[in-house]
């Protein structure tokens, strides 16, 4: 993780106050811990994104198909 961080700090810089590094699309729904998905986000909006996602998925078994639909 320590060199996904390096990574991360590399690619898109500094963190500010209160923003955190994150994969782009979450590893739970097969993101993957790879330069090409890693992003900035406001800590408030990471949490907000997490427990939302988390919720969503949580009956979920192991390996079932999703859908997922972005909206704007």
């Amino acid at each position: 993780m320590t060199n996904l961080v390096n990574i991360a700090k590399s690619e898109l810089g500094e963190l500010r106050e209160n923003e955190k590094y994150c994969l782009k699309m979450s590893a739970v729904i097969g993101g993957e811990y790879e330069k090409s998905n890693l992003g900035k986000i406001s800590f408030a909006e990471l949490i907000a994104f997490s427990g939302d996602l988390g919720f969503q998925i949580k009956d979920l078994k192991d390996g079932q198909k999703i859908k997922l639909n972005i909206k704007n």
